[in-house]
């Protein structure tokens, strides 16, 4: 389903755009860092770790007792990486909740089980965690949840309605607002796409399609995510960058 693949994309994007990501993973590090100050928290659940391009590991690791680093693939360079740390774990997960399994699923479904809104059945639960976290980091993650799946669908051309997958993207990104907000939680997430090409046209795409809790603390800032025209082609590609705690 092309989780692997978009990971590898990622750092592929980071090592073109290198000097313009700086300043998004330095505010990044520095919100996190900036979270859980009057808070007895042990253990962390770091959900999204990906490449650990954005995570103050180092930091972190001399601060909690356990740090849990949930993805659904951690590269080998991670795996290494993480072993230098005796309180660090690495779990793989679907942290869209059973999403990557029930959109599986649906590429064999009959045309005639495809007569009613599929995607409606889909009921999000919670993955288990080898460790109980005293509380979460959601690492640009939110808006990534429900992408490769809906992309999946597209391309498997399950029969499924525009309205239908909204849908889909919604309760996904509300399952996991809802599970981390059981906890103290620090959130980073893009939240709007801006594209700006020829004729200084900007065209704005929203990511996130529910609301946000309140928060005890929260930031904004734009993230220069694509400026050599590879991710639109011949635009340049801005992101819209919300961080919060609660």
């Amino acid at each position: 389903m092309k989780f692997i693949s978009d990971q590898a994309g990622i750092m592929n994007r980071y090592l073109r755009e290198q000097e313009h990501w700086d300043a998004h993973l330095g505010n990044t590090k520095a919100f996190i860092l900036g979270s859980f100050q009057d808070r007895e928290i042990g253990n962390l659940a770091v959900l999204g770790s990906g490449w650990l391009l954005d995570l103050p590991l180092k930091e972190l690791s001399k601060k909690f007792k356990k740090i849990l680093l949930v993805d659904v693939y951690h590269p080998p360079q991670i795996v290494k990486k993480a072993e230098k740390y005796s309180n660090v774990i690495l779990h793989e997960a679907d942290l869209s909740g059973g999403g990557i399994q029930f959109c599986w699923d649906l590429r064999k479904a009959k045309e005639e089980h495809l007569e009613h809104y599929v995607l409606d059945e889909f009921s999000p639960k919670i993955p288990d965690l080898p460790v109980k976290p005293d509380a979460f980091i959601s690492l640009n993650l939110l808006s990534q949840l429900d992408s490769l799946l809906v992309e999946f669908l597209e391309r498997k051309k399950v029969r499924v309605t525009d309205t239908e997958i909204r849908r889909f993207r919604a309760k996904i990104q509300q399952f996991h607002l809802d599970w981390i907000t059981r906890r103290s939680a620090c959130l980073v997430t893009d939240v709007k796409e801006l594209s700006h090409g020829p004729g200084n046209k900007t065209e704005e795409r929203p990511l996130i399609l529910v609301d946000f809790p309140e928060s005890r603390r929260s930031e904004e800032w734009t993230w220069d995510f694509d400026l050599a025209g590879t991710y639109h082609q011949d635009r340049e590609t801005r992101m819209k960058v919300a961080a919060m705690e609660w």
